[in-house]
Parts: C-alpha cells; structure tokens; sequence
C-alpha cells in the first residue's frame, strides 16, 4: 500500500492484514536494500496475533519523494508515517542501518520493542566501501557480501544465467561483468555468483547512489543519549565482519542478557544465511517480551 505524507509517497508491504492486532510489526531495511528483505524475514508464525509490515525509506523500492540524508531524516520519516498509520508501541525490527534508524525512533517515542539485528553502534563505514558505493554499486554490493556474508546458501539455478529474478545481464563464465550498476570481477569463483545473488539483488535501486548516501548517514550517525535506550533486543551475527558485536559497547549498559543473541556461523545478513534459525529467535523475542 501507499501513504500519503507531506514530502513523500510512502510504499508499506503489508505481510498480513488482521482487525484488532495486539502488536504492529514494522521491518526496517539495512543500506540500499528495500522492502523485499521482508520476503526473506517468516514472520508467519505471528501473523494470528500480529500485523507485520515491510518499508521502503525514501529513494528505495517504491517509495517517492526527495531522498534523505541521515538517520535522523529518516526517523523522522517512520515517525510521520508511524501517526499516519495511527499506530502506537510499534515493534521495531531494524537490520545493519535498519537498526540505527529503529535505535533513533525508539529514544523520541514509545516502542513496544526495537530489535537492533546486525547493527552496531557507532556503525563506521570504512573509506573502502565508500568509494565503491559512490562510484560502482557493483562493486559496493562485491564488497559488501565478501565480507558480510559467511554461511552461503546454494542455489539452483536452471536457466544458463547467473542467479535468478531476471538477471539475464549476467552470462554464465568467469571474468569481468557489466551491468546496470558497475562492473565485477568474478574470476575465481563463479558458482558463489550464482548463490549470493538473491541477496545482492536487493540492492538494486533506481538510484545507483542511494547505497552510497546510506552509508555516509550511518557513519555520521550519533544519539542523544544513548543512556535513554529502554526495550531493546539485539541480534548478531557471531561471524559478522561489518558490525562485530562489542560487549563493552555502551550501548549494552543497561540490556540483560536473555535480550542479547549471537547467532552462530552466521555473518551480516542472517535473513540470508540462516533463515529459520534467525525466524525462531524473532518469535522468540518478540512473543516473550510483547505478546
């Protein structure tokens, strides 16, 4: 569906749809990625009790409007579309920047649950990734799954294409490859091309610069008070190069244990590498703490 607010025309997946629900469940995207990463999120299991939504931030998916800059722009985005929807407590559940942005809305208003998965904070971005992001979202989406993921999924793949989802550009031999978005290199390894593709694909935007805007917002990127956070989870991944979990961080001073899981052979994107493990620690979380 779409909402109309007053510099953008918001897109909301809606998961499902039940009268009266006894929590609203709202997930939030990591840097250049849009609502599809709900359709690799099984939320099911909580679809008799609870609505669950996928959004789009401006510049991503189909959401119009002028793009935003920082964290704080969109938390004010999911704030005015939170009092559009006339939804309270909401339940938060935000991946990498996602996290941030779930972090920001959480410490202006009243949250249910914000569930910080992949994220931490500060979350600096090194100068590396920057320039790919700025110059080639190919080589951004390289990188970024070179080092963020760690427990490859294998896809079957009948067509004589790499990956699936229309992505006939691509042909089926080593080399450099170009595309709409850049240029790669996948001499060494074409098989883990074909398998890593359904999570590069969402970073696939209409924008090839919105990846690179993300990541300067989530290096730039500082609380208030980071003391104020109250009802937070946190999910990491224990092989998660791009947001290592700190115990020490200050961020955790107030969180108890039972809120904190590492999740084991998993990197940056567990929605993508273990997707029933990371199905049974949401339901987990969300029906012992709110439901």
């Amino acid at each position: 569906m779409f909402i109309e607010l007053k510099n953008h025309k918001a897109h909301v997946f809606e998961h499902n749809k039940i009268e009266d629900p006894k929590s609203n469940i709202f997930i939030l995207p990591g840097a250049g990625m849009d609502h599809r990463i709900g359709s690799m999120i099984d939320m099911s299991q909580l679809y008799s009790s609870s609505n669950v939504f996928s959004l789009d931030f401006p510049g991503h998916g189909f959401t119009t409007g002028e793009v935003l800059y920082s964290i704080e722009e969109m938390s004010e985005f999911l704030i005015q579309l939170l009092k559009k929807m006339s939804i309270e407590n909401p339940i938060l559940i935000g991946h990498s920047m996602g996290g941030l942005i779930a972090l920001d809305v959480s410490l202006k208003l009243d949250c249910k649950l914000s569930i910080l998965m992949n994220t931490s904070y500060p979350l600096m971005v090194g100068e590396i990734l920057l320039q790919h992001a700025k110059g080639n979202l190919d080589q951004a989406n390289e990188f970024m799954t070179k080092y963020g993921v760690f427990n490859v999924p294998e896809t079957k793949v009948q067509a004589k294409t790499f990956g699936t989802m229309g992505a006939g550009f691509y042909g089926r031999s080593k080399g450099t490859i170009k595309s709409p978005y850049g240029t790669k290199n996948i001499e060494n390894d074409p098989q883990r091309e074909i398998n890593v593709y359904p999570l590069k694909r969402l970073f696939n935007q209409t924008q090839k610069e919105i990846m690179s805007h993300d990541l300067k917002a989530c290096s730039a990127y500082k609380a208030e008070d980071i003391s104020k956070i109250k009802n937070t989870s946190f999910i990491y991944g224990e092989k998660d190069k791009l947001a290592r979990f700190n115990p020490e961080n200050d961020i955790h001073a107030n969180t108890v244990d039972k809120n904190i899981v590492i999740m084991d052979n998993t990197g940056h994107f567990p929605f993508f590498e273990s997707p029933k493990e990371l199905s049974k620690i949401l339901e987990e979380l969300i029906t012992n703490t709110c439901i």
